[in-house]
């Protein structure tokens, strides 16, 4: 089954400005198949897991967490995404923190140390940033929104096509079984690239 993803959204429950159901129906309404919420470790709200079950769609919808891990250079950010089994963790928007691409490969090393690293978003607020999307970082390179307003949906994406089930889906993506794809101008046509 071809699907359409997307795996980095905050909404209310940490610092967006949408609710868990607005965001759903907002990437319902872009043809999503299924969507990842992914919210600040440190600005939580409690009762967060329990808002993600109550949401009315059918997407297929993914309970995630932004870990904020310490490091020598600083604090970078891991999404953790929950399946039913699997797990996947993602170093996120390496662009953010002000690192050399020589530091930034060390940074995502040293957090492999201790947290096993699937997959290195190569996309800023969903913009691509090609100065990550390179064999020197040796992972597998994920496009996502990081959303945090409506303004901010649609940006960035995977597509993969496997069963619509969340292992299978998290599987695909450790194995580098997508492409990533981008929004670009009004009619926001889609150009696809090769993870």
């Amino acid at each position: 089954m071809h699907l359409k993803g997307q795996l980095h959204i905050h909404t209310t429950y940490s610092d967006g400005r949408l609710t868990p159901q607005q965001a759903a129906d907002v990437y319902a309404g872009m043809g999503f198949d299924f969507i990842a919420f992914t919210e600040h470790d440190h600005l939580l709200r409690s009762s967060y897991r329990k808002a993600i079950e109550e949401i009315r769609t059918d997407l297929l919808v993914f309970f995630g967490i932004e870990l904020t891990i310490s490091t020598k250079l600083g604090y970078v950010h891991v999404g953790r995404i929950e399946g039913d089994n699997e797990i996947l963790h993602t170093f996120n928007h390496p662009g953010d923190y002000g690192f050399t691409l020589k530091q930034t490969i060390k940074c995502i090393d040293d957090v492999a140390q201790d947290i096993q690293i699937d997959a290195v978003e190569i996309t800023h607020h969903g913009f691509y940033t090609p100065e990550y999307d390179i064999e020197d970082i040796a992972y597998p390179k994920v496009a996502s929104d990081d959303s945090h307003t409506r303004l901010g949906c649609g940006r960035a994406w995977i597509e993969l096509d496997c069963a619509r089930n969340r292992d299978s889906i998290l599987r695909a993506i450790k194995e580098g079984n997508y492409s990533n794809c981008y929004a670009r101008g009004r009619a926001k046509a889609v150009a696809m690239v090769l993870a």
